[in-house]
This record gives structure tokens, C-alpha cells and sequence, in this order.
């Protein structure tokens, strides 16, 4: 495969989970080496990857190793000043150059910056934050590390809006080139001027944002359908003339002197004989027709049979009064999560969750279930099943094996119907596959095929989008347009949450408003 990245270019790389991104970002990056050709670098590429682990407070986590070596010099070479002598006064003029370089001296302000947008706090300790708290964590050390290329993994995972529309400010503010891997639809429309697909081990690139490169991909597979038909035409034509031809050649070929009289045989044997060659000549004019064909045919278009099939079973429809909330409040260490909460869903509904990270989302979805100690009253109708899916995939904690997280969800699955779906989750191994071995995007399409498989008539859907790619969130999208029950769905998707919610909350400040 071949890839160039042009000063300031803006380049979407998009694929199915598993189809090689990470890898290949750490091959740009220089992390890991390529089995074949050559990476050229020019300039200093700095990565986000996926997993990291961060410790110390947040601001020194997100410090550049470099800075921090060229500020603890230039602090050693300060204390040193006080002796006066040359070696000091040189050692010193040193050390502040060096730290100048670095970018010492605006250093707090850009990292204040980067801090507040990322909603994030200099003094807390990294080691103690949430998930989504140390990835934004990452994020921050990576935007403040200089760098003339940005390759930036899933950069939007675990950011609300916010932080979105911040990131986006911050991307196109900047003068650098960014490889930008990532399944948000919207947020690849609004920064990326280029897109490479990684399909079956082979990179296409396509101009514009993701829409524009979806849309020009579609006419091109097209165009390509319709050449690659013209061409089949054409060569079962060519095949028809050149098997007449050769039968013809073959029938002349098998002249009988018997049947023409004595004075015509001459004659008709060489009728017979001329006729054989001008057919023959013409099979093997088509034969080489059909060569030149071959060759230069349009190749057939690929077609991917493979489907996520994440369709709900029919369910009873249950009461039409899903649920009802009187003056919840939650409290965590003393301080009001959630305050006099009133909500009021009828059946069909499909609620989005929407708000600043910690704004409760989460909370009052575990709130509802029973789950966290609170203050009011939350009533659900009588006989109603309710099926979640958590941010971090909670619901599959002590669940051994896919086959053991499919029947938690329906006990009455058969052994056919265990396999028929572990085939469509592409999980090796089938329902025997140890969840411990499971990448987090098949993680998170099991939970969504356990859906596929249960019976409830309310949806609990906690940022499910998150490890998924574009493909398998295009499922879900189906899934619960599709769904005749009711969902409560919190996510920083908005593609998702435009094209699925019938209604919206926005969770934060300690209540709850409809917008």
C-alpha cells in the first residue's frame, strides 16, 4: 500500500474493528516496523494510541518528558547562580536555552488551555481517574507534545460534546498534518479533507470529508459494477461466436467422400478443407479477443455478504406507562449528583441522554435501575423487562464464555442458535470463546447481540457506540429504529442520537431538562 500525508492535510483512516488501523498508526509512527517497503518521516510524528497507562498528577502526566528534563536542568542551574562563578553563569545560560526550546516558558498557558478544554484538572492524580478521564489525560500530554504529525487513535472516545467541539477548534487551528482513525461520523465530516479506507489489507484514498468519500466510493463501486457487467456481456458473446465457430470448424473437419459423387470430391473435399480453416482461423481470432479481454477487464466489485444481524425478537408490548420518576436526588460523597429529578416515559419512547461528561448520565441510568442508594420514588410498569448495556461492559462481568453471556441473556437458546450467533459476531471459537480473550469491540457487538436474543421491552443503552466501528454502529442504528419498545440511550454519538431519539434530556448540574 502506498500513503502520503501533506503538510496540514487532515486524513480520516477508517476500516472495520480489526482491519489493521492501530497498526498501521504504530507503523507511521515508527513504533513497530513494516514486513515490507519503507516509512519516510519528515518532522517529529507524535501518537495517540488506544491503551496507556498514566501516573503522577494530571499536569505532570502531561508534560513532555523532554520539557520536564530541560526544566528540572534549568531549576539545578538556577540554584547554582548564587556561587557566581563562570562555569555556573554558562551552565546556566545552557540550561535556559535549552529550556526556552522546549517551550518552557509558554508552557503553562497552553497546557491550561488544553486542560480546560479537556474538562480536566491539573492537580488531580492520574492514576486515580476514571478511564475516560485518563484517555482525555492522553490526549492533553499529545496535543502538548510538539509535533509536525498528529496520529491520533479513537481521539473522540470518552469526550462529550464539549470536548468534541473543542478538539474540532483545536485541529483546525492547528498548521500540523493529522492522521485521524476514529468511527465519529460527524466529527470526520467536520475536520478530515481526505479519507483512507483500510479494506481487506488495501488503502484507498478518497477525497473530502467522510460523507463526500462514502458517497464518491458508492459511484465508483458503480461504475465499476456496471463496467465489470458490460465486460461478462461482452465475453459470454465472444465465448457463443468462438464455440460456433470451433463446432463449425469441426463439423467441416469431418467431410464424408462417400456422400459427393465421384466427379465432385475434389471439389467438396476442399470446400470442406477451406471451410475448417476460416473457422478455426476465426475461434482463435475470438480466443485471443477474449484474452485481451481478460486482461483488460474491470475487476468484479467486492461484495460483502457478511451482515450484523442484531435483530430484536417480537416482544410483548407491555404497559403504555413505561416509567415514572418523583423527586429522585442521588448523593456521592456528600455532594448532589442528581436533585429532584422528575421524568415521565410512555411506550415507544426512545430518550437520549446528553450532557458534559460527569454530568450524571450514567448515575441516574443506574439510579433508575435500583442500583445506586437514592431519594424519591421511580416506578416502572408492572411486568416490564429491562435489558442494559453499560459504558465498560458491566453487564458481562462474571460471565465466563460468549455461550454463557448469550444464555444469561435468553436460557432458552439452543446450541444451533448459540453458534448462529457467535458466526455473526466474527468471534474465533465460537460460544466456547473465553470473554477474558475478547477485543473491546467484540465485547461490546456481544452485548449488543445479547439485545438480539432477550425479550425486554426497555433498552438501556450506556455510550454503546464506544469500540464499535462504523459498520457495527450502523447496526445498532437499525436495531433501534426498528425496536417497537422503549430506549434510554446516553451517548456523545450525535449521528446517532439525531437519526434514533424521539425525545432528548440533558443531564447535568444536578437535574434533568427535556430539550
Amino acid at each position: 500500500m502506498e500513503l502520503t500525508v501533506g503538510a496540514g492535510e487532515r486524513l480520516a483512516l477508517v476500516g472495520e474493528n480489526g482491519s489493521g488501523k492501530s497498526s498501521l498508526l504504530r507503523v507511521l509512527a515508527g513504533l513497530d516496523a513494516p514486513d515490507a517497503g519503507v516509512v519516510t518521516r519528515a518532522g517529529r510524528v507524535a501518537l495517540l494510541a488506544q491503551a496507556q497507562s498514566v501516573g503522577g498528577s494530571v499536569l505532570e502526566a502531561v508534560t513532555p518528558p523532554a520539557l520536564a528534563a530541560a526544566q528540572g536542568a534549568f531549576e539545578a542551574a538556577s540554584a547554582a547562580l548564587p556561587g557566581g562563578s563562570e562555569a555556573a553563569l554558562l551552565a546556566f545560560a545552557d540550561a535556559e536555552e535549552a529550556y526556552r526550546l522546549a517551550g518552557g516558558y509558554d508552557f503553562a498557558g497552553r497546557a491550561a488551555a488544553v486542560l480546560a478544554g479537556l474538562g480536566l484538572d491539573a492537580g488531580a492524580r492520574a492514576d486515580r481517574l476514571s478511564g475516560g478521564q485518563a484517555r482525555r489525560v492522553l490526549l492533553a500530554a499529545l496535543l502538548l507534545a510538539p509535533a509536525d504529525v498528529y496520529l491520533l487513535d479513537e481521539p473522540t472516545n470518552h469526550l462529550d460534546a464539549g470536548g468534541a467541539a473543542w478538539l474540532h477548534d483545536w485541529i483546525l487551528a492547528s498548521g500540523a498534518a493529522f492522521v485521524l482513525a476514529s468511527h465519529d461520523r460527524v466529527f470526520l465530516d467536520e475536520v478530515a479533507t481526505g479519507v483512507a479506507e483500510l479494506e481487506r489489507g488495501t488503502l484507498t484514498v478518497y477525497p473530502g470529508n467522510y460523507s463526500g468519500a462514502m458517497a464518491l466510493k458508492a459511484t465508483l463501486r458503480e461504475a465499476q459494477a456496471r463496467e465489470f457487467g458490460a465486460y461478462r456481456r461482452r465475453r459470454a458473446a465472444l465465448d457463443e461466436e468462438r464455440a460456433r465457430r470451433a463446432s463449425r470448424a469441426r463439423s467441416a473437419g469431418q467431410y464424408n467422400h462417400r456422400r459427393a459423387s465421384d466427379g465432385d470430391k475434389l471439389l467438396a473435399k476442399g470446400k470442406a478443407q477451406n471451410a475448417q480453416g476460416v473457422n478455426a482461423a476465426a475461434a482463435r481470432r475470438l480466443e485471443r479477443q477474449i484474452d485481451r479481454a481478460d486482461a483488460a477487464a474491470t475487476p468484479k466489485p467486492h461484495e460483502d455478504h457478511r451482515q450484523v444481524r442484531l435483530t430484536l425478537p417480537p416482544v410483548p408490548p407491555g404497559p403504555l406507562e413505561v416509567l415514572t420518576v418523583r423527586d429522585l436526588s442521588v448523593v456521592r460523597e456528600s455532594e448532589a449528583v442528581l436533585s429532584g429529578v422528575n421524568l415521565h416515559v410512555r411506550r415507544g419512547d426512545r430518550v437520549a441522554l446528553t450532557g458534559p461528561n460527569g454530568g450524571g448520565k450514567s448515575t441516574l441510568l443506574r439510579a433508575l435501575l435500583g442500583e445506586l442508594p437514592h431519594s424519591g420514588a421511580v416506578t416502572w410498569g408492572a411486568g416490564l423487562t429491562v435489558s442494559l448495556i453499560g459504558q465498560h461492559g458491566e453487564e458481562l462481568l462474571g460471565l465466563g464464555t460468549v455461550g454463557g453471556a448469550l444464555l444469561d441473556a435468553n436460557p432458552l437458546l439452543t446450541p444451533h442458535q448459540l453458534h448462529e450467533v457467535a458466526a455473526a459476531l466474527e468471534v474465533p471459537g465460537g460460544p466456547a470463546s473465553a470473554l477474558s480473550g475478547l477485543s473491546g469491540g467484540q465485547r461490546t457487538r456481544l452485548s449488543l447481540a445479547r439485545l438480539s436474543v432477550t425479550r425486554a421491552q426497555v433498552l438501556l443503552l450506556d455510550e454503546p457506540t464506544n469500540h464499535l466501528d462504523v459498520r457495527a454502529i450502523e447496526a445498532l442504528e437499525a436495531l433501534l429504529l426498528a425496536f417497537t419498545g422503549t430506549v434510554l440511550l446516553a451517548s456523545h454519538d450525535r449521528r446517532l442520537v439525531k437519526r434514533v431519539a424521539t425525545r432528548e434530556w440533558r443531564v447535568g448540574g444536578g437535574g434533568v431538562r427535556e430539550t
